[in-house]
């Protein structure tokens, strides 16, 4: 089995997910290589999540479902009057609007009952409060219907422990809380009962090595593949056939190496077979700086080839900027850009589209475009999956990317697959093999703000040039589709079997 493992699926996804998902279902389709998403996480809404990944049931594993013994459970709703536990002849429910009920018992309330979130009547949470009004449990339902975990609180209010439960509503696992230096942390995991004994770990992680372990000791033609920094302690501590660290992002700014890869480049090396990036660039980075670590190209993501690139017009003059709005990302250098192309050409506009890395960072940047002089021009969009993605891809004429650093960068061959070109700074490492300036798109050094507006306002306004290299990007997208993105990764099996 090859185990691709991270933290969670999110409600928001950053390309990281994104990427694991789409080898995940790749690999689906490569003879002998069944593959998982494996996640360590505790998430109440992992079934509906993993659906904005298009996975299914069967390829996604969670650590607390493996535990709990619900990693199979299909979803059943269960409405809030509908519950088992609270008899109507006994408790009056009453409703308080869409979002939430009270419980009462002979006219006291015992209890308020949340909505889950995104649906009409079915239950979400179950506060419970004593006579005096001290909040004392909350059961919390899973997204498919059933009792998943209770938080038990001190008199103070503040949270003691979490026991997590099995279909049968027994404890399986307990988390518990301490309060150290003002902080209220979890101190301990106790796993009851599996396969007949009791077990105790200080972090998580130690639960997750554990866990992986499980995985693995039958399995001798394991392969762990490792998506998230934080977890390469974790995934480095199991004993497996073979674990590889995948990188998805530049391991190094300006020659300094990232404190977040310096378990498997420094610290642990051993403990990893190797190490997987997205480029030949990095590749030759890391084999010259590492020269004890071993490293292999696969492809980073893969595309399907099979949107309609024609199927919305193009919006006249329109630049997109896809991806989390964060400092490393360059929206404020986007925004400049754009403000010189808007004077030259005044009907551009610009969709800055995904979240935000936090509320006060989209005010500081609307508040940016406001001083430039073009917030009028600038689209705010959030962030999106699927096809309202595909959508911002295909109405726009060139896609911006003005990253500080990219190890890859899935937007840029998204906007490929939609046709639609790109301009990107010449960072490293991605950009530089996945954009042919002249065939694709167009490089620009890292910062020439007036250089990249000057070649923006060329690929908006110079019919010809737009078309030619629409056209490129049509083709330069197959050498990240699903046939070439297979091939790699079989020729990248082949040469590294399991022993």
């Amino acid at each position: 089995m090859n185990y691709f493992i991270s933290e969670n699926v999110f409600a928001y996804n950053s390309g990281t997910e994104h990427a694991q998902a789409r080898r995940v279902k790749l690999f689906a389709q490569l003879p002998g290589e069944p593959a998982l998403y494996v996640t360590r996480d505790y998430n109440r809404f992992l079934d509906r999540d993993r659906r904005t990944l298009g996975l299914g049931q069967n390829q996604v594993l969670n650590m607390y479902d493996y535990f709990q013994g619900t990693t199979k459970t299909p979803r059943r709703e269960q409405k809030l009057r509908a519950l088992s536990q609270i008899p109507l002849a006994a408790y009056k429910i009453d409703g308080h609007g869409p979002n939430y009920s009270t419980l009462a018992e002979n006219g006291r309330v015992l209890a308020r009952i949340d909505v889950m979130p995104g649906t009409v009547g079915l239950v979400g949470t179950i506060t419970y409060r004593d006579r005096f009004g001290n909040l004392t449990a909350r059961e919390n339902y899973d997204w498919r219907g059933f009792k998943s975990s209770v938080d038990y609180f001190h008199p103070d209010g503040q949270l003691a422990r979490t026991t997590y439960l099995d279909q049968a509503g027994l404890p399986v696992l307990e988390e518990v809380f301490m309060n150290r230096n003002g902080q209220v942390a979890p101190t301990m995991w106790k796993l009851l009962a599996f396969h007949g004994h009791n077990y105790r770990f200080t972090t998580e992680d130690e639960l997750f090595t554990f866990f992986l372990t499980q995985l693995v000791k039958s399995d001798a033609h394991a392969r762990l593949f490792c998506e998230r920094r934080s977890l390469d302690g974790a995934v480095g501590a199991v004993q497996a056939p073979q674990k590889w660290a995948v990188f998805h992002d530049a391991h190094e700014v300006a020659g300094r190496l990232l404190p977040a890869y310096r378990t498997v480049l420094v610290e642990h090396p051993a403990q990893f077979t190797g190490v997987l990036v997205g480029t030949k660039a990095q590749q030759s980075a890391l084999t010259q700086e590492f020269t004890h670590v071993r490293a292999a190209v696969v492809p980073d993501t893969v595309i399907s080839l099979a949107s309609a690139p024609e199927a919305l017009a193009r919006i006249k003059h329109r630049v997109v900027m896809v991806g989390r709005l964060a400092p490393e990302k360059g929206p404020d250098a986007a925004l400049r850009i754009f403000a010189r192309v808007h004077a030259a050409v005044p009907d551009a506009t610009l969709e800055l589209r995904g979240y935000a890395l936090s509320p006060a960072y989209q005010t500081q940047l609307e508040t940016q475009a406001d001083k430039l002089g073009v917030r009028a021009s600038v689209l705010f969009a959030p962030y999106t999956t699927g096809l309202a993605l595909q959508q911002s891809y295909q109405q726009a004429q060139v896609l911006l990317a003005p990253s500080q650093h990219e190890g890859f960068g899935m937007q840029l061959v998204e906007a490929l697959e939609c046709g639609t070109p790109v301009l990107a700074y010449d960072v490293e490492y991605g950009p530089r093999e996945v954009i042919e300036p002249g065939v694709n798109g167009d490089l620009v050094q890292a910062g020439s703000e007036s250089a990249a507006a000057s070649k923006l306002i060329k690929m908006l306004t110079e019919a010809p040039l737009w078309h030619a290299l629409h056209q490129g990007a049509l083709m330069s997208a197959k050498r990240f589709g699903p046939e070439a993105a297979g091939k790699q990764w079989q020729a990248f099996l082949a040469a590294n079997p399991v022993q």
